[in-house]
């Protein structure tokens, strides 16, 4: 359900928890349905929907296609209970995909090579002029996804 949005969110870099790495944007909004006192499905879409955007770094389509889906999920509800009960639904189902989609692009192996106290200077060298660290820059240079 919010699978592409997780993906998007995670391009973009928007703040995440700091172990699972799941984006808070979603987390946030559903916490904040839960925490407030909402008679209808209306002001609950409007609220997450701003908590949302904040988490979200601003882009529009991120926030659209989010606000669609609680439009979608909250149709219909008019009662606070109910409305609450589908927010937890909705923040668990969030954080079973988040984490679904966090462990496929974490890094678990570890590569390790020897090398001379020479190497390693030229290495550690060549990496700051590109303004990596020795990881990122060996990752550059083998052709893999490297963070700047």
């Amino acid at each position: 359900m919010f699978e592409k949005i997780i993906e998007q969110l995670i391009a973009l870099k928007t703040p995440a928890t700091r172990k699972l790495k799941i984006p808070v944007a979603g987390t946030r909004a559903f916490e904040l349905i839960l925490k407030s006192d909402v008679p209808n499905e209306t002001i609950a879409v409007e609220l997450a929907v701003n908590e949302f955007a904040e988490y979200s770094k601003g882009d529009p389509q991120v926030v659209s296609d989010f606000k669609k889906i609680l439009d979608r999920e909250f149709s219909g509800l008019n009662s606070t209970k109910l409305i609450k009960k589908k927010a937890r639904a909705l923040k668990e189902i969030w954080e079973i995909e988040a984490r679904t989609l966090a462990a496929k692009n974490k890094r678990n192996k570890w590569l390790s090579i020897r090398v001379t106290e020479e190497e390693y200077e030229m290495i550690s060298k060549q990496a700051q002029e590109e303004g990596l660290d020795i990881s990122n820059y060996i990752r550059k240079r083998l052709g893999l996804e490297y963070k700047l």
